[in-house]
């Protein structure tokens, strides 16, 4: 089987964490533990955010005028290769091969996102200590950066014939870098859930999967009455999606994403947390989402 699995913030840099090099490491290792019989058994894509560590380079560079600094395309990249690292170090420990792949992905420059930044991005603040800094769900104050719409991966075929080769295959990290069609960068960051479901769709995937920080998706999530989803449809769905069940910059992308894929041929879709994946890869745990 042909899956896809998007590796979510908490999965990699837990909550509470300053984000260490040994920290980032220790929480890919776990991760990669928890799916370690996923990874044997089939052809399997790891892609994964990068909106603390990409906001931490921001914060590094604005620090010093010493070195010069580099734009925001460029700290995408800079971003895949760390976090790329730190996975393909976990998976060694498997005996497996991987392969960490600098991932372009192509964007519409015309995007009105690059108008109307939206993406946040590094830590939290209880305040707005520079400009572009706004209130992200409650949480505290983070900078935000544009977000356009991924249209094409780039290196989708290079993907293919990576797990063709039984590869495991570190992908479209942190969203993918924005580019024009003629190669050229755009600063923004990608939303990795929509990459993710693009990337799915394009190299014929069987199963997406997304980690997150809760065990599934959740009608009234934050309410006193919270209920789990644990299968639904994609016409469910889009009812619960348009009854304002899932937050904005939380679970709606997800869901959205889910639904792209499976309104374009994929199989089936899973929203889980890492603790929870082994369960939710048998069925028994999480959220499935099928065309069914």
């Amino acid at each position: 089987m042909r899956i896809v699995i998007a590796l979510g913030g908490n999965a990699l840099l837990p909550k509470g964490a300053k984000g260490t090099a040994g920290e980032q490491l220790d929480a890919a290792k776990k991760a990669i533990t928890e799916i370690e019989d996923v990874l044997k058994k089939n052809q399997v894509v790891l892609t994964h955010g990068n909106g603390p560590q990409v906001g931490n380079l921001l914060l590094q560079q604005s620090g010093t005028k010493e070195v010069a600094e580099m734009p925001l395309d460029v700290l995408d990249a800079m971003t895949q290769g760390q976090i790329g690292y730190f996975i393909a170090s976990a998976i060694s420990l498997t005996g497996l091969h991987s392969a960490t792949l600098i991932t372009r992905v192509v964007v519409d420059p015309e995007d009105k996102a690059f108008e109307n930044p939206t993406k946040p991005v590094g830590p939290f603040y209880e305040k707005q200590i520079k400009p572009g800094m706004k209130m992200d769900a409650g949480r505290g104050y983070r900078l935000v950066v544009p977000s356009p719409t991924p249209l094409k991966i780039r290196e989708h075929d290079a993907i293919s014939a990576l797990l063709e080769r039984n590869f495991v295959v570190i992908a479209v990290g942190g969203g993918g870098i924005p580019i024009k069609n003629n190669g050229e960068g755009l600063e923004a960051v990608i939303d990795k859930d929509k990459a993710t479901s693009l990337l799915a769709t394009q190299i014929n995937a069987d199963l997406l999967v997304f980690v997150t920080s809760v065990d599934c998706v959740y009608l009234n999530f934050g309410k006193p009455n919270p209920s789990k989803l644990s299968k639904t449809s994609i016409s469910i769905a889009k009812k619960y999606m348009a009854e304002g069940h899932f937050a904005e910059g939380s679970m709606k992308p997800k869901v959205e994403s889910v639904i792209k894929f499976l309104e374009n041929g994929g199989k089936k879709a899973i929203i889980c947390s890492i603790n929870n994946i082994r369960l939710a890869l048998q069925e028994k745990a999480g959220t499935i989402i099928s065309n069914v």
